[in-house]
């Protein structure tokens, strides 16, 4: 039986919009929003083998391993549109923090379908990735797009952008999670998408290579109701500030806080002196490799 491995890189939101809640058409009752999204060097290990059964193997035991995880449905998804019945096991080794806003479980979702593509050989193209990633979940399309893009997750695909820009990162991890469903229903729509202009600008400067530029305009409208619910996170992102980031941002809906640093060592002495967990990541991301 046929096996497949690859690394499943995430990625942090630079700068996000909640622009307001549809409530019409097909993705009544979703957000429209405004995300620049990019890739980090943070990933899981994937290995996808065919077997017996489906099955769903992790080395955390809070990881779902029934069709509740998007990984699951990626191979249902995959199966559905190929007509190949082949199950498939699941083998996740993961390093990316759960509900601290890294899209870990889209990323996942992501790799599972590009590795099942590459071992059924379904020569599937991008759009048709982003279709069935779609019915996945709203985050999914955007790792077949590239590592930057402009995503509405509704409505419209991930709009890559393209720039050679690079950041050192610390990613602070607090010891607590926000689900989405907990930062959504907390908004107060009357301090949401204000910063689109924003957000034009960064693109415009993400084509330019303007990093001072990009970094000026980070923003995220979920901090707004997640730093009300959570005020651990206001004194965290002032230690990281004191320790050297030049911005400190919410990572999708949280928990996660993203500093932007100028060099490697600064983001070392960052991490060794900010009171929580820190990772330091790059967005300089290889391309994927499979191997199988």
């Amino acid at each position: 039986m046929g096996t497949v491995a690859g690394r499943s890189y995430t990625r942090v939101t630079l700068a996000l919009d909640i622009i307001g809640r549809l409530t019409e058409g097909p993705w009544a009752g979703y957000h429209r929003l405004g995300i620049v999204k990019k890739k980090i060097d943070l990933f899981d290990d994937i290995v996808v083998e065919e077997s017996a059964h489906d099955e769903i193997v992790c080395d955390r035991p809070d990881v779902p391993r029934d069709s509740s995880n998007l990984c699951w449905k990626a191979a249902e998804e995959i199966r559905r549109a190929s007509g190949v019945k082949q199950p498939v096991r699941i083998n996740i080794e993961k390093h990316i923090p759960l509900m601290g806003g890294l899209a870990g479980g889209s990323a996942n979702a992501a790799t599972v379908m590009m590795l099942l593509s590459s071992l059924w050989s379904l020569e599937l193209s991008t759009q048709r990735l982003c279709e069935l990633g779609r019915r996945v979940g709203m985050d999914v399309p955007f790792y077949f797009v590239g590592d930057t893009a402009f995503d509405t997750e509704t409505g419209t695909w991930p709009q890559l952008v393209g720039t050679s820009l690079t950041f050192t990162m610390v990613l602070a991890l607090p010891p607590f999670g926000v689900s989405t469903s907990q930062a959504y229903a907390g908004i107060d729509y009357r301090a949401t998408g204000h910063q689109t202009g924003e957000t034009e600008e960064m693109l415009d400067a993400l084509k330019k290579n303007d990093g001072d530029a990009v970094i000026a305009r980070m923003h995220n409208d979920f901090e707004h109701s997640v730093f009300a619910s959570h005020p651990a996170l206001v004194s965290l992102r002032a230690a990281m500030l004191n320790a050297g980031c030049r911005k400190v941002v919410l990572s999708g809906s949280g928990s996660t806080l993203i500093g932007v640093v100028d060099d490697t060592e600064t983001a070392r002495v960052c991490a060794a002196s900010v009171p929580t967990t820190c990772i330091v990541a790059s967005t300089n991301v290889p391309g994927m490799e499979i191997a199988g």
